[in-house]
């Protein structure tokens, strides 16, 4: 049996978050177990509520997660507070899964913050260094970095410095961006690798689409993909179903 971890909060309309994640995982062949950051009262369209979960009891979650199981791939996405960032990091630190796929969510769509500017800036000293690579999505990138960009060129450039600095790989995701099609790239200290796709309709369902990427894309890492070879796995994973709930939901 292989394991994954996901380490996030909890949606009770079951579209994203650890429920999403956990589905995910599944399908691909993984036992999923899961650290619960924090409760969230929300539908398809809008989250209401965010109760973060005691940063304590968080720790106890991921440690026992980590020494009861051969955990091959850890995701991280909503953190709800800066005690709890930390209690991650506390965690990854005495662990050391080896594949941490983190998806920096700070807000939900509907704009409801799950990370304070303090919780974001302990992110990115502490945790993203831990980190094999990251999934950000344009928002997210300009509040991490402290930068505006007006186009993914923009984004490309303000990514490669980061790399360097965080410590980590960095994708950048083009589904924010006006291009016809979406452009996308894996950044690294070393080299930017360039991807295009087609732009598909997800009008009528879109909700988890970050939670979806992240978790696949953990997934194939731990079964040996080369990031470039997992993110366009990911890619497809998404895209097939995204395009399945078009029609379900």
């Amino acid at each position: 049996m292989k394991y994954f971890l996901t380490i996030a909060a909890s949606d009770n309309s079951g579209g994203a978050g650890i429920q999403q994640d956990i589905k995910v995982a599944w399908d691909l062949g993984y036992w999923p177990l899961s650290a619960i950051t924090g409760i969230t009262v929300q539908n398809f369209s809008r989250a209401r509520v965010i109760e973060p979960v005691r940063s304590g009891l968080l720790f106890e979650q991921i440690s026992e997660s980590l020494e009861s199981f051969p955990v091959s791939a850890v995701k991280i996405g909503a953190l709800t507070g800066p005690e709890n960032v930390g209690a991650v990091v506390r965690a990854l630190r005495q662990f050391k899964p080896p594949i941490v796929v983190l998806d920096p969510v700070i807000a939900t769509s509907s704009g409801k913050l799950f990370l304070t500017e303090k919780a974001i800036k302990v992110m990115v000293s502490d945790l993203l260094p831990m980190t094999t690579v990251i999934t950000p999505n344009a928002v997210e990138l300009e509040i991490m970095s402290g930068t505006n960009f007006n186009d993914f060129d923009e984004a490309v450039q303000v990514a490669r410095e980061k790399s360097i600095k965080w410590q980590t790989q960095i994708i950048v995701k083009g589904g924010h961006f006006n291009d016809s099609k979406v452009r996308e790239a894996i950044v690294s200290q070393d080299k930017i690798m360039f991807f295009s796709h087609e732009r598909y309709d997800f009008s009528r369902y879109s909700h988890g689409t970050g939670c979806t990427f992240s978790s696949a894309l953990a997934c194939y890492l731990a079964d040996g993909y080369p990031l470039d070879e997992a993110y366009e796995r990911a890619t497809g994973y998404l895209v097939h179903f995204y395009q399945r709930m078009q029609k379900e939901v």
